[in-house]
């Protein structure tokens, strides 16, 4: 790694991301991880990260866990092993199935939106040997021994071995039992040497049990003896002993050569897998973290963050520089985070071209860098004669012999350590070089000169760390576009300085001390007014979602509106349709009676069902009103004091035609109202009537009671057909029919009103009767 990784402390970093492998070998790729100083490494590393992420949010994980112990197989392969343990089959065994089962999770996850192919190179080194994995596991039991059922014959060893076993330990206790009256016997059960049952007989008794001595006892008090009715079965059972350990050599040995075969395989399976459980570690972290990878542009870093700062203690900053910056130059006092604010901007460049991400919001943009420089803290070696000034020097010697072009130059205060005119211009000397170069920098000062050094100049910007000098602390945010102030003087006092000796400095200092105070009030007010047009935008958003929420309820209450308008007009046509029908019935039946009572009762149903028929279409008319326009031929209209729509036929300069059911009416064109052409099916309004309804009805020459039966029919018709009057022609003779005229429609529910007619109308000769309309009562 190099120094200028090591000053920014990209090593700690890497140690964070490290902890979240499963392997040792992961590990050590995450602590190896440098960054990409070509694009193309850079977005490969980018690629696999993300695409690791996307794994982990469909719940998969490389199960690098068992990598170790599938490295420590493949070492004893290599070192010429020819048997390996069983727990090394067993192991070897579940570290392949395990690897299968993910191949299979992320072959069943792909999809267009998700780009799995920077895993490719790795994913393709891993085996599918499925069925040498089935095989380890099978013959091996999970705490890492050989599996009776391994093979034939190796469980008809076991069982064999078993049987001997227990009839060998009845045995042994049945004559262990026998003995022990007799006083021959040590006071402890029968036990196992070198796999023969034998009794623990007193040294002075060995005579008493004939058999065969194998061990005894420290003392010399104990003779471990077989007895000699139990050597046959012994013998059986040490040669089944044989068979069985040499059955499950030949199955070890035959799965270890299995496993020898596909070394080669294996070592690349560790590599992948290792290389995967770095990636995924890299993608934990960057999940965890909510990094970003920012797009290519200018650097724009918006709410960085310092990624060893924890997130309860770190203060998000903006630093947002225009296109052509060159020259980032951050003042500001000691301990006020310059130091932290450059190493947050370093992490954040080397992180996004290393597959970790930078710890900032994803507008965030950054140019690519093919190197960076890091000049930061206190390098000077006593051993090597260098002092801290010194130090810098070569450094800073070392980034103007290094190419400039998109390179990144990090600098902790250039000048510190020697004399501060002569530093501040050497150092403004060396930035103006770099610059020229087309390196990039971002430098911390204290020195004045530096501070003007970027006024005026292309390129070239100034930056400060905020610091509250009411309570004499730092807040750590920085403030683009102004130097900033040292606050020597006033850190001093905080420190307890002596008052005449802060007041010789201040008279010392002169202009400087001057312009600390400009600088201080220029930051104070460009801070508020930061925070006021942070609170305008605040208050912006809010009023956006606000508007959006009303909105959204406004769009729901239409769309309830719309609704509830479809329903109420599905319950109009279908009470049309029962008033249709209806009316038809009625209409039918008014025209073949004879009855006066019974035309009586469906007179009365029928004008029900006319103020039904009007209210209808009425509600219906304002709904579905069109908008206001010339009354021209062929328009539907409402003509006022008539029921019912009718068809424009000619229209005039102020009065237009009017087909209306059967009459043609001559109207103003301020009594006519357009409304929706009706359905193809005439409404009640319109009822095509089997009577032809007359505005004049001549009685003369007829009996009073002739007369007043075609009244009441010529009445009967006028409703029906919707006329508004009838001229009643009753002559003048001796007022009989006048009389008659004049009592009955007095007192009929179906006039309005009535009066005689005028001169021009024919006088009292003549009665003139308004018929109630459909839409008022009788």
């Amino acid at each position: 790694m190099t120094n200028s990784l090591i000053r920014l402390e990209f090593q700690k970093v890497l140690k964070n991301i490290a902890v979240r492998t499963a392997s040792g070998a992961g590990e050590a790729e995450v602590l190896l991880l440098t960054p990409g100083w070509l694009r193309e490494t850079a977005d490969e590393l980018q690629r696999e990260t993300e695409a690791a992420a996307a794994l982990f949010d469909n719940g998969i994980i490389i199960p690098a866990g068992g990598n170790d112990n599938l490295h420590q197989v493949c070492d004893l392969l290599d070192n010429g092993v020819i048997v390996l343990e069983p727990i090394h089959l067993r192991t070897t065994g579940s570290i392949l199935a395990d690897l299968d089962r993910f191949i299979q999770s992320v072959d069943s996850s792909r999809d267009e939106a998700v780009d799995y192919s920077a895993l490719e190179k790795y994913l393709q080194r891993i085996p599918r040997l499925r069925e040498l994995s089935d095989r380890l596991i099978s013959i091996t039991t999970p705490d890492g021994e050989i599996s009776p059922d391994a093979s034939k014959e190796l469980y008809r060893l076991v069982r064999q071995v078993d049987r001997l076993k227990r009839k060998l330990s009845k045995r042994i206790d049945k004559i262990s039992s026998s003995l022990s009256s007799r006083n021959v016997l040590r006071d402890m059960p029968p036990t196992l040497r070198d796999g023969r049952y034998v009794l623990p007989v007193i040294s002075s008794r060995k005579n008493d049990v004939r058999g065969i001595v194998h061990d005894r006892s420290e003392s010399g008090e104990t003779i471990f003896i077989e007895p000699s009715v139990l050597v046959e079965d012994g013998n059986a059972l040490r040669e089944a002993s044989l068979d069985l350990d040499y059955e499950k050599r030949r199955i070890i040995k035959e799965a270890s050569l299995q496993i020898r075969e596909h070394l080669d395989s294996l070592k690349q399976c560790f590599d992948a897998s290792a290389s995967l459980d770095a990636i995924f570690a890299r993608a934990s972290f960057h999940k965890e973290y909510g990094t970003v990878f920012p797009s290519r542009g200018s650097l724009s870093l918006v709410n960085l963050r310092h990624p060893l700062i924890p997130e309860k203690e770190v203060v998000r900053n903006s630093i947002v520089m225009p296109e052509d910056w060159r020259v980032l130059i951050v003042s500001g006092p000691n301990a006020g985070g310059k130091s932290v604010l450059l190493k947050a901007v370093g992490l954040a460049i080397v992180t996004s071209q290393s597959g970790i991400g930078s710890c900032a919001d994803a507008e965030s943009t950054l140019p690519f860098f093919d190197r960076i420089h890091v000049s930061i803290g206190d390098q000077q070696s006593i051993a090597q004669h260098q002092s801290t000034y010194s130090a810098r020097l070569l450094e800073q010697l070392e980034m103007l012999n290094a190419p400039g072009e998109s390179s990144l130059a990090l600098i902790d205060e250039p000048a510190a350590g020697t004399d501060p005119l002569t530093g501040a211009a050497l150092a403004a000397s060396v930035l103006e070089h770099l610059a020229g170069s087309g390196c990039r920098l971002i430098v911390t000062t204290h020195q004045g000169q530096l501070k003007s050094f970027a006024q005026g100049r292309s390129g070239f910007y100034n930056g400060c760390m905020n610091f509250q000098s009411d309570s004499l602390q730092p807040d750590y945010s920085f403030i683009a576009g102004i130097p900033g102030s040292s606050f020597t003087l006033e850190i001093a006092k905080r420190m307890c300085f002596p008052d005449t000796v802060l007041e010789r400095a201040q008279e010392l200092s002169g202009d400087s001390f001057k312009l600390d105070r400009m600088l201080e009030e220029v930051t104070s007010a460009r801070k508020e007014v930061q925070i006021q047009l942070e609170n305008l935008e605040k208050e912006r958003e809010e009023n956006r979602k606000s508007l959006e929420r009303e909105e959204a309820e406004l769009k729901k209450a239409r769309d309830d509106l719309l609704t509830q308008r479809g329903k109420i007009e599905k319950d109009y046509q279908e009470i049309e349709r029962s008033v249709n029908s209806r009316a038809d019935s009625l209409l039918a039946r008014l025209a073949k009676t004879e009855s006066a009572e019974e035309r009586k009762e469906l007179r009365a149903e029928v004008r029900v069902i006319s103020r039904i028929s009007h209210d209808q279409r009425k509600v219906s008319a304002i709904d579905n009103k069109p908008a206001d326009g010339d009354i021209e031929p062929g328009d539907w209209v409402i003509v006022k004091g008539w029921s019912g729509c009718g068809k424009v036929e000619e229209t005039g300069k102020d009065q237009a035609s009017v087909i209306l059911g059967n009459l043609r009416l001559r109207k103003p064109l301020c009594d006519l109202e357009k409304v929706p052409a009706p359905d193809e099916k005439p409404s009640s309004a319109g009822w095509s009537v089997p009577v032809e309804a007359e505005t004049e009805l001549d009685l003369r020459g007829m009996s009073a009671d002739e007369a007043l039966a075609e009244l009441d029919r010529a009445l009967d018709d006028g409703i029906v057909a919707s006329i508004p009057f009838i001229n009643v022609i009753h002559g003048k003779g001796k007022g009989i029919l006048m009389k008659a005229v004049v009592d009955m429609v007095r007192s009929d529910g179906r006039v309005a009103d009535f009066r005689q007619g005028k001169p021009s109308e024919g006088g009292t000769g003549v009665t003139i009767v308004s018929l109630h309309p459909p839409e008022k009562k009788s």
